[in-house]
């Protein structure tokens, strides 16, 4: 008898599905190729939480532990993706967790024996490294998306500006004036009129609005809502600051707004005599949790924080940053060499074989189509023997023709990432010697955005985990 445990999780390419139907897709599918293969289920781990890294996903977690305890004969899933599409270090803990327990993985298209280490440990590697490079594409097409919605005036944030509420129209969401919208009138309107922040703070406590992650409002909070242009109707790009006109109903107008600035402006008798760019990182890096940008304080050092309210984020020093950021981009560096000598040894041939195979095979089934059309004009088939084979040689030829792209873009990404290979290397030998203002625009040039997690109360290196979102 051979035990197995399935592992449940959704992907992003069903993003816009229910996860429990997905879920229970998928189950029932494993569950027929158990039935197939003589797998004996033993155990479902079922993801409900989203999380790119394994310490987010506390059904991973618990597999693993299992796993290293050799509960299981071996582990069923989709596709190897659903297991890490995470950083590096993930995907070392996963292969070795298998390789030591000697636990197999099977997936619909492939079993995988880590103990083998000459074959199936490399086509695991490359597996992973090539679903994390597709996840990265991913990631970096949404973000396109929502900047392009954002430009064409749709709210694309996650909290939502006070007076506001938002409704889905047309292809994205656009902010509608609520209840609350009168507040904030009458809170430009105080300070206009000569009111202080803080008794303005304490008036808007004893209104029906309440602050976001917040218990009252504060002097801050209420500059901040002075400052938003969201009120006139414009939407701001956090990224760059800069402001395009919403789809949205102004709550103020240009010159209550115009008025409000200049105001603030008088009233601001803070001084910043420090001048010099000190955050080598400023505007790339930002919290893996919240998703603002990382800010940088002074105590003993300079450190990188993050400033939302009950964020579980922690904080760690510049230098301790830019030390796993540089070994990530070695990393990233060695898995690109790796891609590409792996892809012009043995995977270009590979590919181009699988290509021209997936080629022959999909010829084959739309003939098959096209005689079954013949077969049902001449009589052979009845309409309801025709319709069953043709809906399955339609499912054959859409999977053939998925499987033909996937290689095809397999091929263009060996291009992409033998053109990147000299850019990565140039960065990681003139960084370190660069003075900030030169480091931020190298970064700059390479990145467009770096996410920060860190949720440990310690000053361990190894505690400090980056998912780097390279433009190269």
């Amino acid at each position: 008898m051979i035990k197995v445990a399935l592992y449940l999780r959704k992907s992003r390419d069903e993003e816009n599905e229910d996860k429990e139907i997905v879920l229970k897709r998928h189950e029932t599918q494993l569950i027929d190729y158990c039935k197939r293969n003589n797998l004996t289920i033993v155990a479902v781990y079922r993801e409900i939480v989203s999380g790119d890294t394994i310490e987010n996903r506390p059904e991973m977690q618990r597999l693993l532990e299992a796993v290293s305890q050799k509960e299981y004969d071996g582990v069923v899933c989709m596709e190897i993706e659903r297991l890490s599409r995470g950083n590096q270090i993930d995907q070392v803990e996963i292969l070795e967790t298998f390789k030591a327990s000697g636990t197999k993985i099977y997936t619909l298209n492939k079993i995988y024996d880590l103990t083998n280490e000459d074959i199936d440990e490399e086509f695991f590697e490359f597996a992973l490294f090539m679903s994390r490079r597709e996840y990265k594409i991913i990631k970096r097409r949404m973000q396109r998306g929502k900047r392009q919605a954002l430009k064409d005036g749709y709210f694309t944030g996650s909290v939502l500006p006070y007076g506001y509420d938002k409704a889905r129209i047309g292809r994205g969401f656009v902010l509608v004036p609520n209840k609350d919208a009168e507040i904030i009138k009458e809170t430009f309107s105080r300070f206009l009129s000569g009111q202080k922040l803080t008794n303005i703070a304490r008036w808007l406590n004893t209104t029906d609005l309440k602050p976001h992650y917040a218990k009252a409002f504060t002097s801050d909070m209420v500059k901040k809502i002075l400052l938003n242009d969201t009120y006139t109707g414009k939407i701001r790009s956090k990224k760059d600051n800069i402001s395009y006109q919403g789809k949205h109903t102004p709550i103020i107008s240009e010159e209550t707004f115009s008025k409000t600035q200049a105001l603030l402006n008088v009233k601001n008798t803070k001084v910043n005599t420090f001048v010099g760019l000190v955050n080598p990182l400023a505007g790339v890096l930002r919290c893996g949790v919240c998703g603002k940008v990382m800010q940088v304080a002074n105590s003993g050092g300079r450190y990188y924080f993050c400033h939302t309210l009950d964020c579980p984020t922690t904080g760690a020093s510049i230098e301790k940053v830019e030390t796993v950021l540089l070994n990530e981009l070695k990393a990233e560096l060695n898995n690109f060499n790796y891609f590409v000598e792996n892809y012009e040894t043995e995977e270009g041939e590979d590919t181009e074989k699988e290509i021209k195979r997936f080629r022959s095979e999909l010829a084959k089934r739309q003939k098959m189509a096209t005689r079954a059309c013949e077969l049902l004009e001449e009589g052979v088939y009845t309409k309801e023997k025709y319709l069953e084979r043709v809906t399955a040689l339609d499912k054959e030829i859409e999977s053939l023709k998925m499987q033909i792209e996937e290689l095809n873009n397999s091929s263009r990404d060996k291009t992409s990432i033998k053109q990147a290979i000299p850019k990565l290397a140039k960065v990681l030998e003139i960084y370190p010697e660069l003075p900030v203002e030169d480091k931020n625009r190298l970064i700059k040039s390479i990145c467009e955005r770096i996410d920060y997690h860190k949720t440990a109360k310690t000053r361990r290196l190894e505690d400090i985990k980056l998912d780097i979102y390279l433009l190269i």
